[in-house]
């Protein structure tokens, strides 16, 4: 039922909140995240993360999360976003530019220098009109998954 409210009701930004907390059901965050097209993610370890993060800076329509991104730091000299993810109804309107901006705002508060996110090759406009470089032709990504 609420899919065809979403689809006959316009949102602006106004009624949009944004929120500071890790206190966020861990189910509504996997419904985002599915939504968005990303891997299952067990509720307890969406717990443990969102307790790791420095900032988890939320997005939401009435009840329901629309949108997040968090951030994990040393507290000092860098912090790294993670998991910015806006609902795909809500796409496009400025939501994720909003999460991001506020976010960023935080870690200035905190006077972290080095902030750095890792996005496909397809967002770069989006994160380069928030002020983030491309670094890929000087520095060569490298990581471990086990």
């Amino acid at each position: 039922m609420r899919d065809s409210i979403f689809k006959k009701e316009k949102h602006s930004n106004d009624d949009i909140k944004i929120i500071f907390t890790k206190n966020i059901p861990p189910e509504q965050i996997q419904d985002l995240f599915l939504a968005v097209g990303w891997q299952y993610r067990n509720r307890n370890d969406i717990k443990i993360l969102l307790n790791r993060s420095l900032i988890v800076t939320s997005a939401w329509y009435e009840d329901l999360l629309i949108g997040l991104a968090r951030a994990n730091s040393d507290g000092l000299y860098s912090a790294t976003i993670w998991d910015v993810a806006v609902n795909p109804k809500f796409q496009n309107k400025g939501i994720g530019r909003l999460i991001l901006q506020t976010m960023l705002t935080k870690l200035d508060d905190y006077g972290i220098p080095l902030i750095t996110l890792y996005t496909h090759w397809q967002k770069k406009d989006f994160y380069s009109k928030l002020g983030f470089e491309i670094f890929s032709k000087k520095i060569k990504e490298t990581y471990r998954h086990s």
